[in-house]
């Protein structure tokens, strides 16, 4: 792994919290409130903060689905 692949990975972790949560592949973005000490992810959705790392959540619904219906 070069030098900027290592500088991606910790601004990744900087920007996305738990990153292994299924909060950031959510069509519902997240909303990241950073406090002195800790970071909380609000799901709009659910209208709370789940806590992390959110492994399987019933309203997931993920943020790449797109409309498969065919254009006529």
């Amino acid at each position: 792994m070069g030098e900027k692949d290592r500088e991606k990975t910790a601004e990744d972790e900087i920007d996305r919290p738990f990153p292994d949560s299924l909060c950031h592949g959510c069509a519902a973005p997240p909303r990241y409130i950073r406090t002195e000490r800790s970071v909380f992810i609000h799901c709009p959705i659910l209208k709370r903060y789940p806590p992390q790392p959110v492994w399987s959540c019933e309203e997931f619904a993920p943020a790449d689905r797109v409309d498969s219906t065919p254009a006529e």
